[in-house]
């Protein structure tokens, strides 16, 4: 679930534990590029997908008081995350007596200061043993649990507010990559716990470096204003008079050094595009956000089969359902001998109340004009 910075409070959370141990310096950063109104990986639609699924888990209802209302996409996944970590909790406790606590934010305080926060999403507790559960509602593979830094803060932080457990279980649970598990008794505590401590000191240093890479870059919210970032441009641009180079440890670093440019242009297009929404006034030359074509989906796969099922083989069904509309659509022309104007009416007859329209929001495209455009990154 997405944890916005004012209920963090502006401070280190373990969500983002991987990129400050990895660029220190992102941290300060990222407080700047907030006070300028430019912080990049704001959120996306798969971010409110996960939010949506998460606070249906924890039973958090909506704005007007009602229980989450999700599609059956959504609902497949969170049935699935639920029934899994039932299971787990199962495993771990069998028949011992524990406690369940859901989307609960914990604070580490030193010198009478709260220094950093994590936010679980279900922890099940006995006086002995503490199980935290993580749900991944994506579709990229996540971090294991043993390397986990984010699992690894919850594990102090849940060990710190639960004084009486002498172990710390932390799982990640996902859909598509199953569950990882790591154990932390209370040496390995002890011991991530100190190792927090010395990466707080790296955060607050007037010096803190700023060190880009694929994985701490990827979700930075100083993406936008990030110099040593912007540095990169030079050898990349250098492919204008010199080769692509064939030795593997400057392939590697070069497309790294792309993927990391990709991200932050990414969120430049992202940035004007908002303005854009947001800002009746604001323009950009040459540039609008232009409407998307409609695009049908499948609403009821369940109804679609059964529609189709009459036209089609197993294995064609199948695939059918892994298809676009329009894919979809071709297929069933083979089998009925239809093309054009005909195949559409018979299929949108066929599937009558099944498939709907829906209009992507607009995109930020040039609008005139075909010369090429140079952009020097202040």
């Amino acid at each position: 679930m997405t944890e916005p910075n004012n209920e963090r409070a502006g401070l280190p959370s373990a969500s983002e534990w991987r990129r400050l141990e990895l660029c220190p310096g992102s941290f300060q950063l990222s407080a700047e590029a907030r006070k300028l109104g430019q912080e990049a990986h704001v959120g996306d639609d798969a971010a409110r997908r996960g939010e949506r699924i998460h606070a249906y888990l924890a039973e958090v209802p909506d704005e007007d008081g009602k229980e989450i209302q999700l599609d059956e996409s959504e609902r497949t996944t969170a049935d699935f995350l639920q029934e899994r970590a039932q299971d787990q909790a199962q495993r771990v406790f069998g028949d011992t007596p524990t406690q369940q606590l859901s989307e609960k934010r914990l604070w580490l305080t030193m010198g009478g200061r709260r220094v950093l926060s994590g936010r679980f999403d279900r922890c099940v507790y006995s006086d002995q043993v503490a199980l935290v559960q993580d749900f991944k509602t994506g579709f990229s593979e996540p971090d294991p649990a043993e390397q986990n830094t984010q699992l690894r803060v919850l594990a102090v932080l849940t060990g710190i507010s639960l004084p009486s457990v002498r172990e710390v279980i932390v799982q990640i649970i996902s859909g598509p990559y199953g569950v990882t598990e790591a154990r932390y008794d209370l040496a390995a505590l002890g011991s991530a716990y100190h190792d927090i401590r010395a990466t707080l000191q790296k955060l607050q240093a007037i010096d803190a470096p700023l060190n880009p890479g694929v994985a701490q870059c990827a979700y930075c919210p100083a993406a936008l204003i990030c110099q040593p970032c912007r540095d990169l441009l030079s050898p990349p641009t250098k492919f204008q008079t010199a080769k692509l180079p064939d030795d593997p440890d400057k392939a590697a670093k070069l497309l790294d050094e792309v993927a990391i440019l990709e991200g932050v242009f990414k969120e430049v297009k992202e940035y004007y595009a908002n303005r854009l929404t947001t800002d009746p006034t604001y323009r950009i030359k040459n540039y609008e956000m232009v409407p998307n074509a409609p695009r049908r989906e499948i609403e009821d796969v369940e109804a679609a089969k059964s529609r189709l099922a009459e036209f089609l083989d197993a294995g064609e069904l199948n695939a059918a359902m892994d298809l676009k509309v329009g894919q979809a659509e071709k297929l069933f022309g083979k089998k009925v001998g239809l093309r054009g104007k005909e195949l559409r009416e018979k299929f949108n007859a066929v599937m009558q109340g099944v498939i709907v329209e829906k209009t992507p929001s607009p995109s930020l495209k040039r609008i005139k004009g075909q010369a090429l455009v140079t952009i020097e990154l202040p």
